[in-house]
């Protein structure tokens, strides 16, 4: 198979620097050939996260006008930093691209500018960019996550909820890029109350059956409509303002931003085929799973159920249909709640997985592009876990649809059956040696005694 695997190293990262030679040449073998680190903190003695990886420039920020306070960070340790750039060199030296997730982890407190200054927070961006890469110049760009996607849950649920209402802050933000604070929170509320004034006549009459009725069906209004633009271009406004800014860097760097998957798009307000101007990297999540959060069924779940709540006379049925409406999302075989808990029947990955890679290849002016995230529940999205049949049968899937890359999301989680599923299907296939490489998600054999 011709599909390339790439892989990211989240926290912590000690567990692979510390061992880097046996695991990257395990890697390689198997065919991985990218490499994401990140985020840029080493682990301290109370086992969190807050050692810094790198030693900020401090300069760097004052050179672009901005306020820094030096004091109160904690120092870095040159021993792990050795370790990750030696890992960072011989990834380089394996022709691999690098790739940094959510740069930033500043040692420094910087104090942004004004909003009339810096209206989208390119600026900052940008210093925070220049800072990090200059910091590592093995990587080739960065990967945000999420950056400047719209609330795509309908009740609140891992931080974000479609209606909440916009706080003092954002309708300070909105009106200082041009909006109109007052009209988005009605056409917000409008949206709300729509959703929570269905009926079973309105469901059997609108239903899912095409633009129109779906307008009418949730009665979206010209305030409504105002809202839903405002969502899709302010994201796309940031987008575009930080490419100007990093297009000025001394160096090209690469782009990305980890995205929820197309059927989503709408609701996030990711534009893909608009964002391919701006975007290097795609990092769309093939992301499945049930609960946890991110995961499609567990996502789809949590509207249908929360449709019911808001609306009781609603049947079951008639909760997927609304949600089918709004979000288009289409499930094969999956006729009620009860089917969702029953795991993914084959036509769910030849129809819906295929589908999702067809839409973000279509978007994009080179497939090369994509690079989902692809995992299978678990943590840390704390969802109901996925097989490794059905890692095989989603790359399966997404490899017959086009796609040439994906990214393993995260080695601190990959299993020793995923990575056997893995390197089959891309590199040389893993010989489950209980003394050499062994994927950390699973008990190495001699562990049992």
């Amino acid at each position: 198979m011709s599909l390339k695997p790439w892989i990211r190293i989240g926290q912590p990262l000690e567990a692979v620097i510390e061992d880097w030679e046996r695991i990257l040449d395990a890697w390689e073998a198997g065919g991985i050939r990218g490499l994401v680190f990140g985020r840029l903190t080493f682990r301290d003695d109370d086992g969190g996260f807050t050692i810094p990886a790198f030693q900020s420039n401090a300069q760097i920020f004052k050179d672009r006008g901005f306020e820094v306070s030096e004091s109160g960070g904690k120092p870095t340790d040159p021993k792990r930093e050795k370790m990750l750039h030696d890992m960072l060199a011989s990834a380089k030296a394996r022709d691999w691209q690098v790739l940094i997730f959510c740069p930033g982890q500043s040692t420094h407190s910087i104090k942004g500018k004004p909003l009339d200054e810096d209206p989208h927070g390119a600026l900052m961006q940008a210093a925070i960019w220049q800072d990090v890469f200059e910091a590592f110049p093995e990587a080739d760009g960065g990967l945000m996550d999420g950056w400047t996607e719209s609330a795509y849950e309908l009740i609140y649920h891992h931080g974000n909820a479609v209606f909440r209402e916009m706080r003092d802050n954002e309708k300070e933000t909105a009106e200082a890029r041009g909006w109109d604070a007052a009209r988005l929170d009605r056409g917000r509320a409008h949206m709300e109350q729509s959703f929570k004034k269905l009926t079973s006549k309105r469901v059997g009459y609108f239903g899912h059956h095409g633009l129109l009725s779906t307008l009418n069906l949730f009665d979206v209004n010209e305030d409504a409509l105002y809202w839903l633009r405002w969502r899709r271009d302010d994201g796309l406004q940031m987008g575009r303002a930080f490419r100007e800014q990093l297009d000025q860097m001394p160096r090209k760097l690469l782009l990305g931003n980890g995205l929820r998957s197309a059927v989503f798009s709408g609701m996030t307000a990711m534009d893909f085929h608009a964002w391919d101007e701006v975007l290097d990297i795609f990092q769309v999540k093939h992301y499945f799973w049930h609960r946890g959060f991110d995961g499609m069924y567990g996502t789809v779940a949590r509207w249908v159920q929360q449709i019911g709540r808001w609306n009781p006379e609603l049947t079951e049925q008639e909760c997927f249909t609304v949600a089918r409406a709004w979000l288009g999302v289409q499930l094969p075989e999956i006729d009620s709640l009860a089917d969702m808990e029953l795991g993914f029947p084959q036509a769910f990955f030849d129809e819906v997985v295929k589908e999702e890679t067809q839409r973000a290849l279509a978007a994009v002016s080179d497939p090369w592009k994509v690079l989902p995230w692809v995992d299978t529940g678990r943590m840390p999205h704390a969802g109901d876990p996925m097989t490794s049949g059905d890692l095989h049968r989603i790359l399966t899937a997404s490899h017959e649809a086009g796609l040439q890359r994906f990214l393993f999301h995260n080695h601190a989680h990959l299993t020793a059956a995923e990575w056997k599923v893995i390197s089959r299907m891309c590199g040389q296939e893993w010989d489950e040696n209980p003394e050499g490489y062994w994927p950390p998600a699973t008990p190495r054999p001699n562990t049992f005694g």
